[in-house]
């Protein structure tokens, strides 16, 4: 029989083998050759050469003493390189560089490459979404800060009498010369009673036997409920007696005496005197003041080094009549003295209460 011949009848041998199964083993077969025949990432740069698969069917047909025999060769399909089986093979080849650029330009250099990659992305799992990447967090927006409402400030106390002696005559309709805390009889016109510079001088007299005195009164009288009454005393009569007194007359009043050293705070009641003594000291009160309290019925009795912050020493339950009290600011002796100097008064100040 003819090559041609004997071709024709294996083909026709092979069309009535399961090509279902040729197939599958073809296709796998396929693939196992092309990753066989990809080279390692460490092997030296080498010409690829092409594949040509060819598979062994699982009949062969064998020439057996002048007769054709067909023989069932396995169950699996063999993979040989057609035309690789020695180097010799290529001469027909320009070059080993041809292969390589064909095979490396193509299916292996590009999809596997990308395939295999180790820095492709791994999909996220199914069901899950992705996370999204979180926002740069940015400053919040700072809230306007409410512009403080300013306290409202207290009304100012109406004032009702100031004087500061600061001419030499004495305004009428605010003063008169003569004493009010002492009886009248105790009034002495030879002692020196001025006010210049502003300061109203008072100065005893010496080594006079019974009592001497002078000063101002007030003309126009204050209810003591409604008002505060304060003095600035620059300085009390050496050698003498002082006194700063709201009253009624020489029986009644409340007020301050500087003798002897001591700041003696006093009330009289009727003639009758009732008194708290403490040391005097001239820096500490400056500045002596009356009021009433705006929570008890009772008289407060007040000194102060600046005339602005108040130290109480000592506080009574009215026995008089605060409605109409005259201001009284006098010196003078009870005895004879051996010298004296002047009572120096200032800034007094009469101021309805807030």
């Amino acid at each position: 029989m003819s090559n041609s011949r004997w071709r024709d009848a294996l083909w026709n041998l092979l069309d009535v083998l399961p090509l279902r199964r040729l197939t599958a083993g073809v296709a796998l077969s396929a693939r196992l050759a092309a990753l066989a025949a990809q080279p390692a990432p460490d092997a030296g740069a080498q010409p690829r050469v092409p594949v040509s698969p060819m598979f062994t069917p699982e009949a062969t047909v064998r020439k057996f003493k002048g007769k054709y025999v067909l023989k069932r060769a396995a169950n699996t399909f063999f993979v040989h390189l057609a035309g690789h089986q020695s180097h010799s093979s290529h001469s027909s080849h320009s070059s080993h560089s041809s292969h390589s650029s064909h095979s490396s330009g193509t299916h292996y250099s590009s999809s596997h490459s990308s395939h295999y990659s180790s820095s492709s992305p791994a999909p996220a799992p199914r069901g899950i979404p992705a996370t999204p990447a979180p926002e740069p967090a940015t400053a919040p927006t700072p809230k306007p800060v409410p512009k403080a409402t300013p306290k409202p400030q207290p009304p100012k106390p109406q004032v009702l009498l100031r004087e500061s002696f600061d001419t030499s005559q004495r305004i009428d309709s605010r003063w008169f010369v003569g004493v009010l805390a002492t009886s009248a009889e105790t009034f002495d016109a030879n002692l020196g009673t001025e006010q210049s510079r502003g300061v109203l001088s008072i100065t005893p007299v010496a080594q006079k036997p019974n009592a001497h005195f002078s000063g101002y009164v007030s003309n126009p009288s204050f209810d003591l409920t409604a008002t505060t009454i304060s003095v600035e005393l620059r300085r009390a009569a050496s050698g003498a007696t002082t006194i700063v007194a709201a009253a009624i007359d020489s029986e009644n009043w409340v007020g301050f005496r500087i003798e002897g050293g001591e700041l003696s705070i006093e009330s009289h009641t009727n003639g009758r005197r009732a008194s708290r003594k403490v040391p005097y000291n001239s820096a500490q009160h400056r500045f002596l003041r009356l009021r009433t309290s705006s929570v008890a019925p009772v008289v407060v009795w007040e000194t102060s080094a600046d005339g602005t912050n108040w130290n109480p020493e000592y506080v009574e339950t009215a026995s008089i009549k605060l409605n109409a009290l005259r201001i009284a600011l006098s010196a003078g002796t009870m005895k004879p003295t051996p010298s004296t100097s002047s009572a120096l008064f200032d800034s007094v100040t009469v101021e309805r209460k807030t």
